[in-house]
């Protein structure tokens, strides 16, 4: 009889053994794939990071000169509307001194100038200015209203009255007169498809997106992937708030307004509210990584497989003779219904952790409970409907029972047994109360008994080191007590020596 544990024991531990190195193994090996993996990732990553970064740097680039080169023209404007010796020329020698070939540049639009009041008195167009009030315009009311001089000031996305409604933004500053003033704005403006033509000469994917912004977020210019409206809030997309604070940087983000998933890189132009940004798709970045990750994942699968099923054969036998023993030792052990612990398996329990609580002088509690009125219950219901409620029972006595060392045993028909070690009579009064309490709460309708649901009543007994008590003499109180409980009413605890008490607290002796 004891060579079968030991070799069980055995047998355990040698599968315990290959499996952990066969384990071991997959993992170093998935280790080492997974590393490479990454490192391709990661590659793969700092190299379009750096290939964003460098369109959006040379965009910006771009884009800057343009403003740098077309603001100079203005500020010529601006200085020179306050020169007299400019003013008093003849039309067309003035307009000579004060517009250069900037105006008439692609993708340019007029250079004007405002007085305080919006009504235009300066055109790089005509010698004799086109007549209009521009006084409605934000960037001329910005200009107007500012406490201080902003310098050069760029617009928000309009529709040009003098150019036939073309979509631009204006870039403005303003003239102050002599005293300090407000004298009112030159501007010039830019096309937006100047921008766009500009984007065109960047090969991106169907799915990359690049854009133009404001500071605060307005959107000048994009291309074609991005659907949002010229002028639009980008503040609202959650993507914006990587981009503020900082002069350029990389992040991957989905939530753009298409909400696709895109490497973004974007740069600030130097001294002036803009920022470009740049958004590559990820599924086209990492298309080519994964394609390499499905190879190196279908290398590594085959591996494994492979291995595990060699392994798989080497312990089959060993395993399959392991399985049948465990599986006809527990079901010697176990309740076929309620999945609890037989009479058998808690005979044996009781006689180890009787032992054990001798040794260490602690004491043993023991719980039997008894299902009230069981038999009119399958009289009246059936005897299906009772052995449902029977593994009702079992479940919760089973779920407040959990301590490791504690035993929940099925002892025969409708008694159940509680075995709790080193667990003194109070505490297995409280354990009674609570599994009185938790099958109540079941509600179980039984119209045969006075309570008209299922009750259990409960018996509990316990062992105090040096009482001299026997194992037997255990049971022996225990089921003292249930009896006591089942004829002072049932549906209630009744404790051996000690009170009992039903689960409204009436009280009664037991002996």
């Amino acid at each position: 009889m004891l060579l079968r544990p030991l070799r069980s024991a055995l047998m355990r531990s040698s599968r315990t053994f290959i499996w952990s190195a066969t384990a071991f193994a997959l993992l170093l090996l998935l280790s080492f794939f997974v590393a490479i993996g990454y490192n391709q990732y990661r590659n793969t990553l700092e190299l379009h990071e750096q290939s964003a970064a460098n369109i959006a740097a040379l965009i910006g680039q771009d884009v800057a000169r343009t403003i740098e080169l077309y603001d100079l023209s203005i500020q010529s404007v601006v200085e020179g509307v306050v020169d007299p010796d400019i003013m008093y020329q003849e039309p067309g020698l003035r307009q000579k001194i004060l517009f250069d070939r900037s105006a008439t540049a692609p993708g340019m639009g007029a250079i004007v100038a405002f007085d305080q009041k919006g009504d235009l008195f300066m055109d790089s167009r005509s010698e004799h200015p086109r007549q209009g009030n521009f006084s409605d315009r934000e960037y001329f009311q910005y200009q107007r209203d500012a406490k201080f001089d902003p310098g050069l000031y760029i617009s928000k996305p309009f529709e040009a009255r003098l150019h036939e409604g073309d979509p631009m933004i204006s870039l403005s500053r303003r003239i102050r007169k002599a005293d300090g003033s407000f004298g009112g704005i030159v501007s010039g403006t830019i096309r937006l498809d100047y921008f766009e033509s500009l984007f065109a000469k960047v090969s991106l994917g169907k799915s990359d997106s690049l854009a133009l912004l404001r500071d605060d977020g307005t959107l000048i210019a994009h291309n074609s992937v991005i659907k949002a409206a010229l002028g639009s809030d980008w503040k609202i997309a959650q993507v914006f708030r990587h981009l503020s604070g900082r002069m350029r940087g990389t992040f991957i983000s989905d939530q753009s307004m298409d909400r696709v998933s895109r490497l973004y890189a974007f740069q600030r132009l130097p001294g002036l509210p803009l920022l470009v940004v740049v958004g590559i798709a990820t599924h086209q970045i990492f298309e080519d990584w994964w394609t390499k990750m499905i190879v190196l994942g279908t290398i590594f699968a085959i591996m494994a497989v492979s291995v595990l099923v060699l392994m798989r054969l080497l312990e089959s036998e060993l395993r399959r003779r392991a399985a049948a023993e465990a599986a006809a030792e527990e079901l010697a052990r176990t309740d076929s219904l309620t999945g609890l612990a037989n009479r058998r398996w808690f005979d044996e329990e009781m006689a180890r952790k009787w032992a054990r609580t001798s040794r260490e002088g602690a004491p043993m509690s023991l719980l039997m409970i008894d299902v009230d009125h069981f038999k009119p219950f399958n009289d009246t219901y059936g005897h299906q409907v009772g052995d449902e409620a029977l593994t009702a029972v079992a479940g919760a006595i089973g779920d407040l029972v959990r301590r490791p060392d504690d035993l929940v045993a099925r002892y025969g028909g409708e008694e159940f047994v509680v075995l709790l070690p080193d667990t003194d009579e109070a505490g297995a009064g409280q354990v009674a109360a609570a599994i009185g309490a938790a099958i109540r709460r079941l509600r179980i309708t039984h119209g045969a008994s006075a309570y008209r649901i299922v009750t259990v009543s409960i018996g509990s007994a316990t062992a105090m080191p040096g009482t001299g008590m026997t194992r037997s003499g255990l049971i022996r109180c225990a089921d003292t007590a249930l009896y006591r409980a089942k004829d002072e009413g049932r549906n209630r605890v009744c404790v051996h020596n000690e009170t009992s008490a039903d689960f409204g607290f009436r009280i009664s002796r037991a002996g």
